[in-house]
């Protein structure tokens, strides 16, 4: 039997000998895993990932190291995929495995019991649950059924940026939210500052900031910070204020449409169904419905984003810029504004937009996967918990498929439908809509983001001339194309420019069109304030 006095030192000799095990695991590389930068002891290679813009050093590293490689950060692995063939073999074939979102301790904060479709953890019940219904609200039959309510908001577009162009970043957040808004509960935003509107833009803002690498504690890798009551932790109580905002936003908004149904009112809001359906689409809990509506706005503040981002790129590229006006000009005559049936016929137009996507994606990195379980694909070992980043900036920056890479050239999707230099030598496994993800979480949005933004452009260039801002002396300011905001979801950070009209016919075909609008806005505008109304009664004569 031991000794009392030599249990000390046998506890000493266990603590040493388990610092020396984590001192030799903890951040190292399993040999199993795909290559990597290589690792320091616990840290792993902490030390040099990026703080801001990833995808510029995750498409450094694949140089380097490959289409597949792995980085450890302490004991969390990561592997990054820089091709569409790994995106392939390992978020759609490999689905099943692949379908988890990354731990994230705040945002479960905000959204508890994997009740958001985007950050929940989990492909659960839960979230097959919420993914059907929005499936089915924002699919291809739906878009075209809403093809004349989004063009007539589309109007409202042009007749803001015809009027109060130095208005045009607002402008654009309330038509794309608008939009959302009306087919998801049946409520239009009027005004930039329609309440409803800017309460969510205030919401979602900190949400996604608070999810921002860097701009919180990181409480993923030291989930003891957890226990700090929230008075001596400002990061408890701002998560608590953010979580307090959403449940009040998204709970007054479902009541609007409870209210109605019960007054014997009806608009063609898609959570008007989704109410009177409830049990049959197993939306049998107050929290269900509730974060349905909230999904769907959520994924569409980022189509904004890529309107704004299609207008840098047209102050950048005039030359660009005035091709495309040409092609609307000889297809399009100037009496009146493009429509989604015309796009077909604007293959220059379709090409910008494309090529806008492929330099300054808006996702740049995607939304990241987790493993569910452990898995070897093709020889490498992706196991459970690992954190999958899709680089699409990477993709779509890869010189050995996009001649001159970091050019602007829309001529690229003229020669082929991918863009890519040599169709028959490109990467097997691309595929159309790759800017949307893959595997289970594919973005369920990706048809109303895709016509959204090319329907909304065609009319930018054939109603406007945009052109720099000047400054003080009325020189113009050179526009910044790599003035981007670092983060999963980027777009360009406020930039001067200045919006004309055309000319007198166009502009007088900008205020028919909105006029001709009202027949598809009214059915959303069942719960107007004064303000709305005298908006309506000013400029589209009614």
């Amino acid at each position: 039997m031991l000794q009392q006095q030599q249990l000390p030192f046998l506890l000493g000799i266990a603590l040493l000998a388990y610092g020396v095990y984590c001192f030799s695991v903890l951040g190292s590389r399993d040999k199993r895993l795909p290559p990597g930068p290589p690792t320091l002891p616990i840290l792993g290679n902490l030390s040099v990932f990026p703080r801001r813009f990833l995808h510029y050093k995750f498409s450094e590293w694949a140089k380097e190291y490959g289409d597949i490689y792995s980085l450890k950060v302490m004991d969390q692995t990561m592997i990054v995929l820089n091709s569409p063939t790994a995106i392939r073999d390992v978020i759609d074939k490999h689905a099943s495995a692949s379908s988890s979102r990354p731990k994230s301790i705040l945002a479960d904060m905000i959204t508890p019991n994997n009740l958001n479709l985007g950050t929940g953890r989990y492909a659960n019940e839960t979230w097959k649950i919420l993914r059907k219904a929005t499936t089915q609200a924002l699919n291809n039959e739906n878009m075209q059924k809403n093809q004349n309510y989004m063009q007539a908001e589309s109007a409202q577009l042009m007749f803001d940026l015809a009027h109060t162009p130095e208005n045009w970043y607002k402008h654009m957040n309330r038509c794309i939210m608008s939009f959302t808004f009306g087919i998801t509960y049946g409520s239009r935003a009027v005004r930039t500052d329609s309440q409803h509107l800017t309460d969510f833009l205030h919401v979602n803002r900190r949400f996604i900031d608070a999810l921002e690498l860097g701009r919180m504690p990181l409480v993923d890798l030291f989930p003891i910070m957890t226990i700090v009551p929230p008075r001596w932790a400002k990061w408890k109580r701002t998560i608590n204020a953010i979580r307090e905002e959403h449940e009040h936003l998204y709970g007054y908004m479902l009541k609007r449409v409870e209210d109605r149904l019960e007054n014997g009112q009806s608009t063609p809001g898609f959570m008007e169904e989704a109410v009177k359906n409830a049990n049959e689409w197993d939306l049998t809990t107050p929290q269900l419905l509730t974060n349905l509506g909230g999904v769907m706005l959520e994924g569409a503040d980022t189509a904004s984003g890529a309107l704004q981002s299609a207008v840098l790129h047209l102050i950048t590229f005039p030359e660009v810029q005035k091709k495309a006006r040409e092609e609307l000009d000889r297809v399009i005559g100037p009496d009146r504004m493009p429509t989604v049936a015309d796009l077909p016929n604007l293959p220059y137009n379709m090409a910008f937009v494309e090529e806008v996507n492929r330099f300054r994606p808006v996702g740049p990195l995607g939304v990241p996967h987790a493993m569910v379980e452990d898995r070897i694909i093709d020889g490498f070992l992706y196991p459970k918990d690992a954190v999958i980043f899709l680089n699409l900036w990477g993709i779509f920056h890869d010189e050995r498929y996009f001649e001159r890479a970091d050019e602007f050239i829309p001529e690229r999707w003229l020669k082929n439908k991918y863009g890519v230099r040599d169709p028959a030598q490109d990467d097997p496994g691309r595929r159309p809509n790759l800017l949307f993800g893959g595997g289970r979480r594919v973005c369920p949005g990706k048809a109303y983001a895709k016509s959204s933004m090319e329907i909304n452009v065609a009319r930018f260039i054939w109603c406007f001339e945009f052109l720099p801002a000047l400054d003080a002396s009325g020189a113009p300011i050179p526009p910044n194309i790599d003035n981007y905001n670092s983060g999963f979801a980027a777009q360009p950070l406020p930039f001067g420019c200045r919006i004309l009209p055309r000319s007198s016919q166009h502009l007088e075909v900008i205020r028919r069109e909105f006029s001709l609008a009202a027949e598809f806005l009214t059915p959303f505008e069942l719960e107007l304030d004064n303000a709305d109304r005298m908006y309506n009664a000013k400029n589209r004569d009614i």
